[in-house]
């Protein structure tokens, strides 16, 4: 059981991510690439297709990419471009964005201006929640429907978008039982081998993933495997964190990640939908546009209020945030996020990373400094 766990961890590694594609394209099926969290994964699994979190490379520089877009932009998107150009999403047949915010529009017109995709989908996507942005959202639902039906040539009918609904609500389901599980003193998985999980299950086909994370969890769960260092233990907070290092570095210099507020991680499986047949395309579009936490959405009250939930519920001893460079959404909550968790008296400090693990050194003497000082504190 423990290969099959190391396997599942393994499997948005740069050596295994794209197998799943590949798989999915032996089996005839097409492959849409999402570039963020809000893509509603529902719609594209009910025509039959995989949805594949796009991942950027993992390489130190881009300078493909920087002949388009300025170096001091968007780390992810940059590295996202970079891939692009090498051809690196080859067997993609499709990418679906969203208006999240300027940086992935732009990364957005470049990709469609190399029309390396055949399918190419922009969703407007309201920054709140409201009556009026949600019945926007779910006219852009129905419009994705309505755009890869005519794309791959047959209707996607509302009884394959309830079973396509189930699918995914189960792999939410079996994600939260594992967080259940990081409440624990000493948990069986390291915030590394976790966001393993969460993100193989944005590469992978969802019945093939829950089919092996169901057999795995009975394991898990036994309380035979326990993690070694368990204190500190750290909420990290970010946005398109797929490189599993990161944690791995946090963990190394001696503390546990226990919870995150990630897109990657919790962000990206919290709120099942509402699985009523009569309005399913509705309850697909309130289920995303009411997914907490990102910093792109302007209800920060409500994003401070999760975390600060989490960190009691957590038992966490200090909040980590780790901006992706130029990361501009977040730089304008940053005062607001700190703020709140100061008068809540929670340890926080923010360092900025590239998109692919670098300047190990500088993270490592930033983050032991942050250990020690909870330590100290204690």
């Amino acid at each position: 059981m423990e290969e099959k766990l190391k396997t599942l961890i393994q499997a948005n590694s740069q050596d295994n991510r794209k197998k799943w594609a590949i798989k999915a394209k032996k089996q005839g099926k097409m492959v849409i690439g999402l570039l963020c969290s809000y893509v509603p994964e529902e719609i594209i699994y009910a025509a039959d297709m995989l949805p594949w979190r796009v991942t950027g490379t993992w390489t130190g520089s881009t300078p493909h990419a920087e002949a388009y877009r300025i170096s001091t932009s968007c780390r992810y998107c940059n590295h996202t471009l970079e891939s692009l150009l090498l051809d690196e999403y080859d067997f993609l047949d499709g990418m679906v964005a969203t208006a999240m915010d300027d940086d992935i529009r732009t990364l957005w017109d470049v990709w469609k201006y190399f029309n390396k995709t055949p399918f190419n989908h922009m969703m407007y996507l309201p920054h709140k929640m409201s009556k009026s942005a949600l019945s926007l959202w779910i006219r852009e639902v129905q419009r994705l429907k309505d755009e890869l039906e005519n794309f791959c040539g047959k209707p996607i009918g509302d009884e394959r978008i309830y079973e396509a609904t189930e699918v995914l609500n189960k792999t939410r389901s079996l994600l939260m039982r594992v967080y259940e599980l990081k409440k624990q003193d000493r948990p069986p998985l390291t915030g590394a081998e976790t966001l393993g999980i969460t993100t193989a299950a944005a590469v992978m086909n969802k019945d093939e993933f829950n089919r092996e994370l169901e057999a795995i969890l009975p394991y898990l769960e036994s309380g035979d495997r326990t993690v070694e260092n368990s204190y500190p233990r750290l909420l990290v907070s970010s946005d398109m964190l797929d490189d599993t290092r990161y944690l791995e570095l946090i963990e190394d210099t001696g503390a546990l990640v226990a919870m995150d507020d990630m897109d990657t991680g919790s962000r990206y499986f919290s709120g099942l939908v509402d699985n009523c047949k009569e309005n399913i395309i509705g309850n697909i579009g309130h289920r995303y546009l009411n997914w907490p936490g990102s910093p792109h959405m302007v209800d920060w009250d409500k994003q401070v209020a999760q975390v600060i939930s989490w960190v009691k519920e957590y038992n966490i001893q200090g909040v980590l945030e780790l901006p992706v460079l130029h990361s501009f959404p977040r730089q304008f909550r940053a005062p607001f996020f700190k703020e709140r968790l100061s008068q809540n008296k929670i340890p926080f400090v923010s360092i900025n990373r590239d998109y692919g693990l670098s300047n190990v050194g500088q993270l490592r003497t930033r983050i032991g400094a942050f250990i020690e000082m909870i330590q100290s504190e204690a």
